[in-house]
């Protein structure tokens, strides 16, 4: 009975840290956008209202692609509000990883012009752009 308590423990373990390993070849790929949340509460004014509803606009569709190559792109969906253009800027900067830290960071290794945190939780993935209060519902294109 012992031997098998601590096979079927070994086994758990094991599994348990395999899905918790974090590498390349799992951010590699298109992941598009599905939904917007924020991470700190919003004031129900109008003038915040319309941030989310814009945040919204630019962000819902729009797409991360991380090349095999270590290349970045964006893609905005063709709704999105001149503000956003600016992150089109991020195209074709480098990206890598802190697999520990499950960090992505888009820029050079000095200068960084966005950092992403990945979750996953219930079997969607999340990234949370720091330095904002903003994390996306991202799904992973086949």
């Amino acid at each position: 009975m012992k031997r098998i308590l601590i096979l079927l423990l070994c086994l758990a373990c094991r599994s348990l840290a395999s899905g918790q390993t974090f590498n390349r070849e799992q951010i590699i790929g298109t992941w598009t956008c599905r939904e917007v949340a924020f991470t700190e509460p919003i004031e129900q004014t109008p003038e915040e209202m319309t941030t989310v509803e814009k945040t919204k606009r630019g962000l819902i569709g729009s797409q991360f692609i991380f090349q095999p190559n270590g290349l970045f792109l964006v893609r905005l969906p063709a709704s999105a509000p001149t503000e956003f253009k600016e992150l089109e800027s991020m195209n074709n900067k480098m990206w890598h990883i802190k697999a520990k830290e499950r960090m992505v960071f888009v820029g050079s290794l000095d200068d960084d012009l966005m950092i992403i945190n990945v979750r996953s939780t219930n079997g969607y993935y999340y990234f949370h752009i720091q330095d904002s209060p903003l994390a996306l519902r991202m799904e992973r294109n086949r």
